[in-house]
């Protein structure tokens, strides 16, 4: 199916958590997290909310469109209700009455599996536009007296608005899968006083192994070489885990992109964040080859290599075709 992505956006919250502010917390040195993460600073979400954070986010990639939105699908790890939905708070608070509109729950991988049920949604039912949003708030949920987990771990949203169009498939690869014998590697319980758990040795040597495995399937099904992806942009987890796969893979530096070391790993969010900061960058045009990777709770992980479409060059070719001759 063919889409264009018309608008994108992301939100962080303002407060900066420095590794040397956790390094105090934790006994060990500022040195020592970022050497381990490839993280410099993170987010904390103090004032904003899930819902507020999924809103900003949805806002700007809202800005330049005035018409009704379709279909809602939403994601977070950190849901701070159970109903009403994540996705149909977003909706009321903009204003907008979709026809359909619910949340999938799904770790990190959580935001590429909305895409691909947005894309699936719209061929079936007939929705012309979807709006995909990940929020996460992860902060409330990180014990500081693990390492593993409390180095890691930031706030924020991202969405992008999608609009169905016609031509080239947006979707030309995929690879998808779940380990679900290592589920309880990596949990976190409902309730807003609740804990991520973490078995890291155990969740990175997956993680290595999973990204590197799923874009080489990508590819393959794409009938593609990785010369031939113009970026890849990761789940933005941990630096190490992206230069173990790489080893493999041999992906030149300047087609990864990424924001852990501002950012740290803001879970299903990280990825739509880093599209909107790459898209406002100028680094994303039409017709570029983008592969999307991400892995997670479950175990599970998703790549998604996309034609990247955003319509505004078929737009200026029926202007072209209108005005010849003028």
């Amino acid at each position: 199916m063919s889409i264009n992505v018309i608008g994108t956006g992301a939100y962080l919250p303002p407060k900066v958590v420095t590794n040397q502010e956790l390094a105090t917390m934790l006994d060990i040195s500022p040195e020592w997290i970022e050497r381990r993460t490839g993280i410099k600073e993170r987010r904390f979400a103090t004032e904003d909310t899930l819902l507020s954070m999924a809103v900003k986010a949805s806002l700007k990639a809202l800005e330049n469109f005035d018409k009704n939105v379709d279909f809602i699908v939403a994601h977070s790890s950190s849901v701070e209700e159970s109903f009403p939905s994540l996705s149909s708070s977003i909706a009321k608070e903009l204003g907008i009455k979709p026809k359909l509109a619910f949340d999938l729950v799904s770790g990190c991988t959580g935001f590429l599996q909305a895409l691909l049920t947005a894309s699936s949604a719209m061929e079936q039912f007939n929705l012309n536009t979807a709006l995909v949003v990940a929020s996460e708030h992860l902060s409330k949920h990180l014990d500081f007296s693990d390492r593993d987990t409390a180095i890691i771990f930031g706030d924020g949203a991202g969405a992008l608005l999608l609009e169905k169009s016609t031509g080239n498939d947006f979707i030309i690869g995929y690879d998808l899968g779940t380990m679900v014998e290592r589920k309880d590697s990596l949990s976190l319980k409902a309730g807003t006083t609740s804990k991520i758990k973490m078995r890291g040795t155990e969740v990175f040597r997956f993680a290595v192994r999973a990204l590197t495995r799923s874009i080489e399937n990508s590819l393959k099904k794409a009938g593609i070489g990785p010369e031939e992806l113009d970026f890849i942009i990761p789940h933005q987890s941990n630096s190490r885990i992206l230069e173990s796969a790489n080893k493999i893979l041999q992906i030149p530096e300047e087609k990864i992109i990424s924001h852990l070391t501002y950012y740290g790993n803001t879970g299903s969010a990280s990825i739509p964040i880093a599209i909107d900061l790459a898209t406002r960058e100028g680094k994303l045009q039409q017709g570029q080859k983008i592969l999307f990777t991400s892995y997670g709770a479950g175990l599970s992980w998703t790549s998604l290599l996309v034609e990247w479409r955003t319509g505004k060059e078929e737009w200026s070719c029926i202007l072209e075709t209108v005005f010849q001759g003028y």
